[in-house]
């Protein structure tokens, strides 16, 4: 027994009955089902606390979570707690763990300590080489589109072995002249994925699910290894559980000791050292949003059957927003079926109501939020930093931001380009790669010539290829660089000086291995990176030469912080971070919004949110129109987006919204018409072009017709103004509505005045921070996690249908008028009642079994048999009634 560290009543006296019945719960499996914002990080660490508290070891805790800000907020928690008996626990994340785990045994299966890690773009520089090596069209298979597959192969745990036997191909990795067939996607993956699993062993290196799958595998295939951590964590806690994927899961399940049918000893106190060890973990199924990344919801469904005599506590008050808006969150997700009862509650009061805004199209939903953020600023004082915007796709942020830029309002965009991602930054990580594990083929082959030395395409084809030929690394070549045939002399020159440029980094690095900052600084001194920018002109330059200067700032404090500081684990902190890692900390104040995807807000809070793009097809996700599934994940989403509001949250819609260049109608989302009404104080309840269409049809208008108290009232259509007052010095003053605007084209324009920005397209984004217009930034694409969306793990059918699309592009050059009067049914809400027959064009005989009256935009569900339930825009549904 260890030490008892604190008091233990001091864990339990604040907490609500619930929290305190989990941290005390004595057993061997415990799952936390922990709402948002109820408290679930106090909860993991007094937990922790109290096991100490009771003289348990806290070497035997192994405490994971999914972000490194995460793990860190629960290294400070408990230190505070129990002291600096937490530094002898492990607390990290997944990856984090499995890189110390593979670093000290790795060795079993193949893998030196030095082992690279690569991140996604090195991954897909990879992909790209064995595709030209394999004369693969690149256009049509994208290095991208591969990698999606190969992770999904990993997070199911499908060696290259198991593909290529599915597939009944015989390729041999490192064969050379192999012809894929050209349309049989399934060789070609396994062929891809034998061949890049054979590079990254013959470099000695592991992308990011190798971290998870190869630890998975060194468990099962060394018992020694297995037992030695079974036995060193006999208390594990998973945090986030229902975002683990199978991959995770079974790590976890190797760790416990669950299936090796080892049996506790009765007379040890706790989980004593034999036998499962004790696990809890800690999530909500409500907020599992990450199945495109392989994330599978049953693994905390299923937590009661998969560990023997497991307990369930849930954890239902919320300590962070106000009854108006978990009553919202609660309504919509109660919607989703299969789901454990939970209704969020709390002592906070009712609090403001939620705000809600129809605006014609994207760009005036954009500007009535920066207005209404400058409104809030200046008249009831809050701190941008308290304000988020939140969307369910990057490619959503283009107009959000213009708006902003007009506004002179500063902002930070979250999830786009990663400092590390940055071409300078990724230059001179690969530098120090090389020089740590020589053997990685892609960095080596990055830097060549980088800075420009000579060294172009046809020198690195004739290293390449003797390497092939002599099954040896990249820099193996170049160490034998006189018997390569076909090199110049002019070649041959810098290539030696490369090599020895190399070879003194590597002494250097090898001489002060406990200092990084130093070896950065050699690094960037030595191979010229620094140099070149420092000459240049180019202003661009002048940033990236300060982005290089933060790099040695950041592995500065890595020594500072680090007691056992190393050259590696510099990298390997630099290949593990996430987009939330990016975002400040609790006490910190950037004075600047937040922008970020739903899913990157997953976990934070804010005391104003604005949750934009609630349409069908938008906000749920189009997909999800096609698959039940997917509309529960959605819904999901739009719970944690809800929940992420503290003291007042804005939902906004746009009754048009362009895509691909052209303007689409888009019907509101469903998930607004599942909030009670009572809760939303709209602003702008109908779009103006959807009041103009019911006006047209001299339907009864319950809004008032053009005479709400909104300053859109007055404002013929097209000359549109975005509020009355003019913030910053920007007013949103008299375009015209699709007659100014190209949309991805790059330039915008606000009633004569016009900002320049990047065009953006759907998943790709760049990290720009803005004090106002005019502010440097620095633009690239970020591909961000590249699953494909299949779950994995446990197999289980989803059956698809597919919907044609019901109405035509609205082309956003012609006249909005003749684009917008459209009502294909020439039927109105009171035509329709509960119980009629109708006939489809593509669904075909249905009964209407619910209908909504929202005017323009009044909604029926109809029940077309075999389970197939629709919502139905009625203006724009081809049917006809019986």
């Amino acid at each position: 027994m260890g030490p008892s560290l604190c008091d233990p009543q001091s864990l339990i006296k604040d907490l609500n009955p619930q929290q305190m019945e989990a941290v005390k719960y004595y057993g061997q499996a415990l799952l936390i089902g922990a709402g948002a914002g109820s408290g679930k990080t106090r909860v993991l660490t007094r937990r922790i606390a109290w096991l100490l508290a009771h003289g348990f070891w806290a070497s035997s805790i192994l405490a994971i979570t999914f972000t490194n800000k995460a793990a860190a907020e629960m290294r400070e928690r408990l230190a505070a707690l129990v002291g600096p008996e937490a530094e002898h626990m492990w607390i990290s994340t997944f990856h984090s763990a499995c890189v110390r785990i593979l670093r000290r045994d790795g060795k079993e299966i193949g893998l030196t300590s030095g082992f690279s890690i690569y991140d996604t773009a090195d991954c897909e520089r990879l992909v790209k080489l064995i595709s030209g090596d394999l004369n693969i069209d690149t256009k049509r298979y994208t290095p991208r589109m591969l990698l999606g597959k190969i992770s999904d192969c990993k997070n199911s745990l499908t060696s290259w072995q198991d593909q290529l036997k599915s597939v009944n191909c015989d390729y041999k990795p490192g064969q050379r002249g192999y012809q894929v067939s050209a349309g049989d996607v399934d060789e070609l993956v396994a062929v891809v994925y034998a061949e890049y699993q054979h590079r990254l062993a013959m470099a000695n290196a592991v992308d990011f699910d190798d971290l998870i799958m190869r630890t998975v595998e060194l468990f099962q295939r060394c018992p020694q290894v297995s037992e030695y951590y079974r036995h060193k964590f006999r208390y594990i806690f998973v945090d986030e559980y229902q975002d683990t994927n199978h991959a995770q899961y079974v790590l976890v399940r190797e760790l416990s000791g669950i299936d090796s049918g080892e049996q506790p000893d009765p007379q040890m106190r706790g989980a004593g050292r034999v036998g499962p060890s004790w696990i809890t973990v800690v999530g909500d199924s409500d907020q599992s949003i990450y199945a495109f990344r392989g994330a599978d919801i049953r693994n905390i469904q299923d937590f009661e059957q998969d560990f023997p005599n497991a307990k369930t506590i849930m954890l239902e008050q919320n300590y962070r927003s106000t009854q108006t808006i978990l009553d919202a969150a609660n309504a919509v997700i109660a919607r989703n079926e299969n789901r454990k009862p939970k209704k969020l509650w709390t002592a906070l009061g009712e609090g403001d109501k939620i705000v809600g805004y129809a605006a014609d199209n994207a760009q005036q939903e954009a500007g009535w939020i920066a207005n209404e953020i400058a409104r809030i600023h200046e008249e009831e004082g809050i701190a941008y930093r308290d304000i988020a915007i939140m969307y369910r796709a990057n490619a959503q942020s283009r107009s959000l931001e213009e708006a902003m830029i007009n506004a002179n309002l500063p902002y930070q965009l979250v999830g786009g380009t990663k400092f590390y991602e940055r071409k300078e930054i990724k230059d001179a990580l690969a530098y120090l790669q090389a020089i740590v594990n020589p053997a990685d083929n892609v960095n080596v082959r990055r830097i060549l010539n980088v800075p420009k030395r000579g060294l172009g395409v046809r020198a690195e084809g004739l290293i390449a290829s003797y390497a092939d030929a002599h099954d040896t690394t990249f820099f193996g070549a170049i160490e034998h660089m006189e018997q390569i045939e076909g090199m110049s002399a002019r070649t041959t020159k810098p290539l030696g000086v490369f090599r020895d440029m190399m070879h003194g980094l590597a002494d250097f690095a090898k001489d002060h291995d406990t200092k990084p900052s130093e070896v950065v600084a050699e690094v960037l001194s030595k191979s010229g990176i620094l140099e070149e920018l420092q000459r240049s002109e180019d202003p661009q330059d002048a940033s990236r030469v300060d982005n290089l200067s933060q790099l040695q700032s950041v592995a500065a404090e890595f020594e500072q912080n680090t007691p056992d500081a190393t050259l590696a684990g510099f990298l390997e902190t630099t290949a593990l971070v996430a987009d939330s890692d990016q975002l400040p900390g609790e006490n910190e104040d950037f004075g600047k919004v937040t922008m970020m995807t739903l899913h990157t807000a997953k976990g934070l809070e804010y005391p104003y949110v604005f949750l934009t793009g609630m349409e069908q097809g938008t906000f749920p996700h189009q997909r999800a129109m096609e698959d039940t599934s997917e509309l529960a994940e959605e819904r999901r989403l739009a719970y944690v987006g809800i929940t992420r509001a503290k003291r007042r949250l804005y939902v906004t819609r746009a009754a048009v919204r362009a895509q691909w260049g052209q303007a689409n109608d888009m019907m509101p989302s469903q998930f607004l018409d599942e909030i009670p009404d009572e809760l939303i104080d709209w602003k702008r309840r109908e779009a103006g072009v959807e009041r103009m269409r019911a006006s047209w049809r001299n339907d009864d208008d319950e809004f008032g017709g053009w005479n709400d108290d909104d300053d859109f009232g007055s404002v013929p259509f097209g000359g549109s103004l975005y509020g009355k007052s003019s913030y910053g010095g920007s007013s949103y003053g008299s375009g015209m509505y699709g007659s100014r605007s190209s949309y991805g084209s790059g330039r915008v324009q606000y009633g004569g005045s016009s900002a320049r920005v990047a065009s953006s397209s759907y998943g790709s984004s760049s990290q720009r921070s803005y004090a106002g217009a005019g502010s440097s930034s620095s633009y690239g694409s970020s591909y961000g996690s590249y699953g494909s969306g299949k779950p994995s793990g446990k197999s289980g059918k989803v059956t698809t249908r597919r919907v044609k699309p019901k109405t035509k592009p609205v082309d956003l050059t012609k006249s909005s008028q003749a684009s917008q009067t459209d009502n294909r049914s020439g039927l109105s809400i009171s035509d329709v009642h509960v119980g009629d027959r109708l006939t489809h064009d593509h669904f075909g005989m249905g009964t209407v079994i619910e209908t909504q009256d929202k005017g323009a935009n009044s909604v029926i569900t109809v029940d077309f048999g075999n389970g197939e339930v629709k919502r139905l825009l009625l203006r724009m549904a081809p049917i006809e009634m019986l």
